[in-house]
């Protein structure tokens, strides 16, 4: 019997009474997902075949089949138990701020991957998309390693782009990159409430950019990490790790792990090195962690230290103060209780980063998308020091004027060009974007806020917002 094609498949299964479209165990999927078919229900196995292209637009929600089962079997991919998406071909998700893409769970407990295989796309994307309550998908034909896949979304010597995308409560990883094939570079994603590791990079080449970290771990023990690097050449730049139940940085088993404008606070313990894992650390504040440095079995891995604030009077044996650190001080950050890791301008770690910046792969924006280097001179950590804009400074466009800062709930952006407004949050989130005029930071707390401002033009300024 020949398989059904997806025409069929969904003409026969759509549940229009309930509002969704069913894919059932074991279907090919391609072709377009759109908003008028949602939700989208996978049953069990979901293959985007070689050649194919499944293409899912803004404001889709995927379920996909959970089970609360403790069975490790019962998430076999050839069980067809959980809901897996499995891309042989090209997969598109590209949400947008407004209306993103959700993969979530069809009921209790977890689901499967979205299991990126070595025949798929690397033209396939996932941008501004929520992964959640994901778990692991095991044993999958014609890969006899590793055993499982384990992350929301696991690239198998591959890379994808992998940008604006939020990964939470997912059982044991929210993205697990596995022999990547290449330079995989990802960046601006949120990693928050996975339950052992939010990010998991093994055997791999890769840059993660201006990501944030938070509030992972909270329900595994044992090595878990908010990001962990096993044998693998790696960049960490620009990154927020905080708040992390056990690791905010795990290196391990060999490779070279660069740390570069991080900011790694109030994590069980800040930076764990293993097993012969270089670790180099530039332009990083670790801060507050239960233990900053946890290098007591290193197994002859260098770590070097540079331009970096930490509030320990002094370094462990084995890690190698290069130049340029502060000791036994306080980034001032405006309010970390409140997530705010922004530099008040007091900081000792304004304009105190490396005066060499060419080789570390950082970005031209800090991970609130403001300029990496705003006084001539790099500064420590991960959000670069903004000074508040007064309400009658006209910057590189054209009349422009930002007022009242302070303010209480709206702030009038105006200029002689048509202006596009991205607002963030001090910890880099992004609150959306507006087209000039007000903007409304009533229903947000008190705080710093940061905003992007393109004209029509082309030009760029940026400005910092004080919220009372």
């Amino acid at each position: 019997m020949k398989p059904l094609s997806l025409l069929f498949v969904l003409a026969l299964f759509v549940q229009v009474s309930f509002g969704q479209t069913v894919i059932p165990d074991s279907s090919n999927i391609s072709g377009t997902w759109t908003a008028a078919g949602a939700p989208y229900l996978i049953e069990g196995r979901a293959i985007v075949p070689d050649g194919e292209t499944l293409t899912i637009e803004p404001g889709v929600e995927v379920r996909l089949q959970s089970s609360a089962s403790p069975t490790a079997s019962w998430f076999d991919y050839s069980a067809g138990n959980v809901g897996v998406i499995r891309v042989e071909g090209r997969i598109i998700a590209d949400g947008t701020e407004a209306d993103n893409i959700l993969f979530t769970r069809s009921d209790a407990g977890h689901w499967g991957t979205i299991l990126i295989d070595e025949q798929a796309s690397a033209a396939s994307s996932f941008t501004h998309c929520i992964i959640e309550y994901a778990k692991e998908s095991r044993n999958v034909p014609g890969i006899t390693f590793p055993l499982s896949f384990f992350g929301g979304v696991s690239v198998y010597k591959n890379r994808i782009r992998f940008e604006n995308n939020e990964l939470r409560e997912n059982r044991n990883a929210g993205l697990y990159i596995r022999e990547a094939a290449g330079l995989f570079e990802f960046r601006n994603n949120a990693f928050y409430d996975n339950d052992a590791n939010a990010l998991v990079i093994s055997q791999s080449t890769a840059n993660s950019i201006n990501n944030t970290f938070y509030n992972n771990s909270f329900s595994a023990s044992g090595a878990v990490a908010a990001i962990r690097c096993n044998a693998s050449e790696v960049f960490l730049v620009g990154n927020l790790v905080y708040n992390n139940d056990d690791f905010g940085v795990h290196t391990t088993s060999g490779g070279n792990v660069f740390i570069v404008n991080t900011t790694i606070f109030g994590n069980l313990q800040g930076i764990r090195v293993e097993d012969g894992a270089n670790t180099y650390i530039t332009n990083c504040i670790i801060q507050n962690n239960s233990t900053n440095f946890a290098t007591g079995d290193i197994g002859g891995a260098e770590i070097g230290l540079q331009y970096s604030l930490t509030d320990d009077p002094a370094l462990p044996a084995n890690v190698t103060s290069v130049s340029g650190n502060i000791l036994n001080a306080a980034a001032l950050f405006t309010d970390p209780a409140a997530n705010d890791f922004s530099l008040q301008s007091t900081s000792p770690a304004i304009d105190k980063g490396n005066p060499i910046t060419s080789g570390f792969n950082i970005p031209p924006w800090d991970i609130a998308g403001f300029n990496r280097i705003a006084n001539g001179r790099i500064d420590i950590g991960a959000l670069e020091y903004q000074p508040v804009i007064s309400t009658d400074r006209e910057e590189a466009l054209p009349g422009l004027k930002i007022y009242p800062n302070p303010t209480a709930d709206i702030v009038y952006v105006q200029s002689d060009e048509a202006l596009s407004i991205r607002v963030f949050s001090a910890d880099g989130k992004a609150l959306g974007t507006h087209t000039g005029g007000g903007v409304d930071l009533s229903n947000h707390k008190s705080g710093i806020y940061l905003l992007r401002i393109e004209g029509s033009g082309g030009r760029r300024t940026e400005a910092t917002i004080v919220k009372k």
